[in-house]
């Protein structure tokens, strides 16, 4: 009887999974839990920071390679230099998450007030960005880099509106003490960093 619980409850994470890999979000969502001018470099993130995805994951050159038959060599090396690159990147996103984690447990280690509600959606937000990440890259290593663009782009938006959540407990700080806050972060990411 445990067994079909957990098949069942398996199944159903695996289907809001697969809704989440084909969703997509040309626009941003009409609520947004912190407003989206939050700066967040002081995070230390580095893959969330990418703004033009087109670059990085736009299929318009490889389709140029491909459509000549005598570089068709040059456009599988590139197709594979791609995956590489993407595959490197969905790495920093999911650093990106965990450096996000730190920090939110860093503020809130620091004596930020937060509320059950507000540590249940951060820790869901979370999970739900490493469980895509980690099927993006799968299907990326799979279908390769340009057939899952869309799926790309909402794991940036995925991490994204993590780093939101997250960052929503800086505003709460009082000014006298964001500049203090941020240097000992800063230093607490440099030792992270190092080790």
């Amino acid at each position: 009887m445990a067994a079909i619980f957990v098949s069942i409850l398996i199944s159903v994470i695996c289907l809001l999974l697969l809704f989440l890999f084909f969703i997509r979000t040309d626009a941003p969502a009409a609520e947004t839990p912190a407003p989206k001018h939050i700066d967040l470099s002081i995070a230390g993130l580095s893959a969330v920071c990418i703004l033009d995805l087109d670059t990085l994951l736009g299929d318009r050159d490889y389709r140029k390679l491909r459509g000549k038959p005598e570089l068709r060599r040059t456009s599988e090396r590139f197709r594979r230099d791609r995956r590489r690159i993407v595959l490197m990147w969905l790495e920093e996103l999911r650093s990106d998450v965990n450096v996000l984690w730190q920090f939110r447990r860093f503020l809130v280690g620091d004596g930020l007030p937060v509320t059950f509600r507000e540590e249940v959606t951060v820790a869901s937000a979370a999970l739900i960005a490493l469980l895509y990440l980690k099927i993006v890259r799968i299907a990326v290593f799979i279908l390769g880099p340009f057939a899952t663009f869309h799926a790309l782009r909402n794991a940036k938006i995925l991490v994204e509106d993590l780093s939101i959540l997250g960052g929503a407990l800086l505003t709460r700080v009082p000014a006298s003490r964001k500049a203090e806050i941020v240097e000992r972060w800063a230093q607490h990411l440099r030792a992270l960093r190092a080790a």
